[in-house]
């Protein structure tokens, strides 16, 4: 119960660092269209990462370890895919109060990725087990170059 009170007061604490974001990147004026362009790329690459996630998983959620598609990259893609969303926040922010929400916003992500993999491994046991040890928890570049590295074993 304890551990379900803390996952909802993260995602409750994540949504109002997102509201303040929202709110503030519309109050103040932007300083850098570079910067704001920058922003927006990184926002489409998270947006990109939490929706093939959602059609990865949409039909398997409850049955089975993911392992394909973006899982077979890293585990956690819906929750990288959200902080590479925050990220891009301190570009189309563009002022401090953004860039603190921003990091709390990150960092409750961070907490929750720790304690989603703790229920997914009391759920799936072995399997999840041996899949983390061979999938990255949020380093997609790891991953890449992981997949790329196995793909050349294979051959």
């Amino acid at each position: 119960m304890r551990k379900k009170i803390i996952e909802y007061g993260l995602l409750i604490i994540i949504s109002i660092a997102f509201g303040i974001n929202v709110v503030f990147m519309n109050l103040f004026p932007v300083y850098s269209n570079t910067l704001l362009i920058v922003g927006y790329i990184i926002l489409a690459a998270g947006a990109v990462l939490v929706i093939l996630s959602v059609f990865t998983i949409i039909k398997r959620i409850d049955k089975e370890v993911v392992k394909n598609g973006v899982y077979s990259v890293v585990r956690h893609p819906m929750y990288v895919g959200g902080m590479v969303m925050f990220f891009s926040h301190f570009f189309l922010g563009q002022n401090w109060i953004v860039a603190i929400s921003t990091v709390i916003g990150i960092t409750g992500c961070y907490i929750i990725i720790g304690i989603e993999d703790k229920k997914i491994r009391e759920k799936f046991g072995n399997g999840y087990i041996k899949y983390s040890e061979s999938v990255p928890r949020i380093n997609v570049l790891a991953g890449i170059l992981m997949k790329i590295k196995n793909r050349g074993d294979s051959k």
